[in-house]
């Protein structure tokens, strides 16, 4: 293990060596602003950082993607990467900190999508679209109180051009995937618009490997399981987003943003499985599976926002509207094959149809009371609508022939309703060095489920909370930062966690629990920033969590009637209480405008309390983890970018769950030729194969454990070509204008 951490360290510092040895210093731009040639020749443009990468506030850390070159060929999932405390695993699911419920935002309104719209989303979202990222590890009572994890609120670009260009391209992969593109930007004094186009094509294969046992309470072995499944997967998705912004005046400004994204999905599976089965049923259950889907999903938002300055600094009107919408179709059919011949094969036809649609109003409105304060308040609503229609038919075989019936117990069909209100208030005080934010979250929300086959599993609940926050900051005249704060979070519910309605699987079945409660995190976190003029920073943060009643999975198993044998099931329960504390350093060294370096890292310490059933003693666990990762980029001479990555995570115990470490090493070339107008580029993510997904599961309460092993196309080469024409001369970063300065 530390031999492969020495090679990451190693190549970072070979590429600084490179850097060191060719890089021609006096062709570098010293101006911040671009000039244009009073000849007929294309204007030169160069690359100055006009803020640093990174900045931070006593609320806010943010990540200036737009003075990053390492990411801008690349996509929203790899900006976020960068991103303090974010992780992105494989398959496109975020963590910040360790913490799955976090909440991604866009331009400073809740995203309001489903898991699988959102990676869509930053899968196709170009990066530099993305002026920045907001990492709010302790929101104050402004933001919405939902999700122990903290929220990511992702800027696009709002910077005015005076010019327009076109530009087209394609990038590619070794998965294989193909994306071409084109996008368009067209800009004056007083209206704005940007938009992008693009195909997507791709294939990706997972092989999984896992293994299990199960004993009864005396120890004696139970059953045995073994599987092999190799996945193979095809995708071919289109995206089109556009953000535009009108400026009639100093006053008002109205912006518009949104998108578009269908995806086609074709998904095979073939499952060996060696199932025994030793006291309950005895016998061999052992199966082939093969299995064909196709799915469709169409996915867009789009928003609204509007903002009225008066005549007073700071006094300002703001209003939005935000809707977000996905209609999702699956076809497929499952083929079983016993290698018993005690058992009949099976095989299944299923049909999944699922609409979602959110839609959110907001009103914020901001007002001075003296030169050194200001109160704002605001008011939101929001109503969602989700419809799944699921039906299964199960194919029999008999004296008329083989003929399909319909699977009612492996059938569904639901309609959910989800409305919240919320109010807050916030009041901001300035005095010397310091700033004093205080403030008041109120949250009222409304679930409501229904089964029209099966109303005895309905679910209605109301949901009602209170959320203060408390953010103190301090700012010397040599550029230190301090700050501490602490607010109060809470996980609610899902309408599915609190029904009775059983949903049965091939194997399995899961079941909701109308008793479940929310859970309430209270925070508290510290930090101290320092900015070196033309170097680049150096933070350090310290949090600590109490989280109350988390939610966890009660997995276990019992004789269900309608398999006839012991199956397993799963449960949402309140299991206990989590303590979490940790530290994190970020420092970034950045020389003049050809060169930086960025570190970050952190280690943490996770202590959980969980007690499944009251005649039982609690379940502790402990955790100490840590991860780092490591960022080079370079200008080489006057064409070539170099850009490097290394990155580690350490094993990982959450519950009755072990990930293993994982780490990899991302190198990336960059070229620009005539005036910037053409660029190339190539990256290698991953560049040794090194990353893998791999845990072993327990479960002490029926003696369980299981290791699984999901092998993906870990390395991958990514390419692309692009072209612009047009005028390129920009006006420079205006990051105080617009969607970027309205907190």
């Amino acid at each position: 293990m530390m031999e492969k951490i020495n090679v990451l360290m190693a190549l970072l510092l070979f590429c600084a060596t490179v850097f060191a040895q060719n890089t021609d210093t006096t062709t570098v731009a010293k101006s911040d602003t671009i000039i244009p040639k009073k000849t007929t020749e294309l204007p030169e443009v160069g690359i100055t950082a006009k803020k640093p990468v990174y900045m931070t506030d006593g609320e806010k850390t943010m990540y200036n993607v737009s003075e990053d070159p390492a990411v801008q060929s690349g996509t929203a999932a790899d900006a976020l990467q960068n991103a303090p405390g974010v992780e992105v695993d494989v398959e496109g699911n975020i963590t910040l900190r360790g913490v799955s419920s976090v909440q991604i935002w866009l331009n400073n309104r809740p995203a309001n999508m489903n898991a699988e719209a959102l990676k869509i989303l930053l899968q196709q979202m170009p990066a530099s679209d993305i002026e920045k990222i907001e990492v709010i590890t302790n929101p104050s009572a402004r933001y919405s109180a939902q999700g122990a994890g903290g929220i990511i609120n992702i800027v696009t670009v709002s910077d005015i051009r005076k010019n327009s260009f076109l530009s087209f391209g394609a990038k590619g992969s070794s998965a294989p995937e193909a994306i071409p593109f084109l996008s368009y930007v067209y800009a004056n004094k007083k209206f704005t618009i940007s938009t992008y186009l693009q195909y997507w094509y791709s294939t990706s294969l997972h092989d999984r490997l896992s293994e299990s046992a199960i004993y009864d309470d005396s120890g004696t072995l139970s059953s045995t399981d073994s599987s092999h499944s190799i996945r193979r997967f095809r995708e071919d998705q289109t995206g089109l987003f556009l953000n535009a912004s009108w400026t009639p005046d100093t006053a008002n400004m109205v912006y518009f943003y949104g998108g578009f994204y269908p995806q086609l999905t074709h998904y095979n599976a073939v499952d060996t499985t060696s199932w025994t089965e030793y006291l309950y049923n005895p016998g061999d259950y052992s199966y082939h599976n093969t299995v064909h889907n196709r799915s469709g999903i169409l996915s867009g938002y789009v928003g609204l926002w509007y903002e009225h300055k008066f005549n007073n600094q700071g006094h300002k009107l703001s209003a939005s509207a935000t809707y977000a919408g996905q209609g999702y179709r699956l076809s497929g059919d499952l083929q079983r094959d016993y290698l018993s011949p005690r058992l009949a094969d099976r095989d299944w036809l299923q049909t999944n149809d699922h609409q979602y649609h959110r839609g959110n109003i907001s009103v914020d409105y901001t007002i001075p009371y003296h030169q050194n304060g200001e109160v704002e308040t605001g008011v939101s609503g929001s109503y969602s609508y989700n419809k799944q229609l699921l039906t299964t038919d199960t194919l029999v075989a008999a004296d008329l022939g083989r003929y399909y019936v319909h699977d009612a117990v492996r059938s569904m069909n639901s309609r959910g309703q989800d409305g919240d209100f919320d109010a807050y208030v916030t009041v901001q005080h300035r005095f010397g060095g310091f700033t004093l934010k205080g403030g008041l979250r109120s949250e009222l929300l409304s679930l409501n489920l229904d089964y029209p086959d099966s109303p005895a599993d309905n679910v209605r609940k109301l949901y009602w909370g209170i959320f203060p926050s408390i953010h103190l900051s301090y700012r010397t005249k040599n550029m230190h930062n301090f700050k501490l704060s602490y607010t109060r979070r809470v996980n609610n519910p899902q309408a599915s966690d609190l029904t009775t309605y059983r949903r049965y699987g091939e194997d399995n079945f899961s079941t909701g629990n109308p008793d479940l409660r929310q859970a309430f995190t209270n925070s508290v976190e510290a930090g101290w920033t320092k900015y070196i003029n033309k170097f680049g920073n150096v933070g350090v943060n310290a949090w600590f969590k109490n989280t109350k009643d988390k939610f966890s999975s009660l997995a276990d198993v019992c004789h269900d009637p309608f398999f006839g044998r012991i199956v397993y099931f799963s449960q949402p329960i309140n299991a206990g209480r989590t303590l979490n504390t940790g530290a994190e350093v970020n420092v970034t060294y950045q020389f003049k405008s050809f060169m930086n370096i960025r570190f970050y890292g952190n280690v943490y310490y996770t202590k959980s309390a969980f007690q499944f059933r009251d005649e039982e003693q609690p379940y502790l666990t402990e955790n100490l983890g840590y991860s780092f990762r490591l960022n080079f980029w370079a200008k080489l001479w006057k064409v070539l970018e170099v850009n490097a990555a290394a990155n580690y995570q350490s094993q990982n115990v959450f519950l009755f769950t072990t990930v293993r470490p994982s780490y990899s090493i991302d190198l990336g070339l960059r070229a620009e030729f005539w005036k910037r107008r053409i660029a190339v580029w190539v990256n290698v993510d991953d560049l040794f194969d090194w990353n893998r997904n791999a845990t072993v599961n327990t479960n002490p309460y029926y003696s369980y454990s299981d290791s699984t092993r999901v092998s993906y196309r870990a390395r991958t080469v990514r390419f692309g070509l692009s072209f612009k024409f047009g005028k390129m001369e920009l006006e420079g970063s205006q990051a105080g204008q617009g969607q970027g300065e309205r907190q």
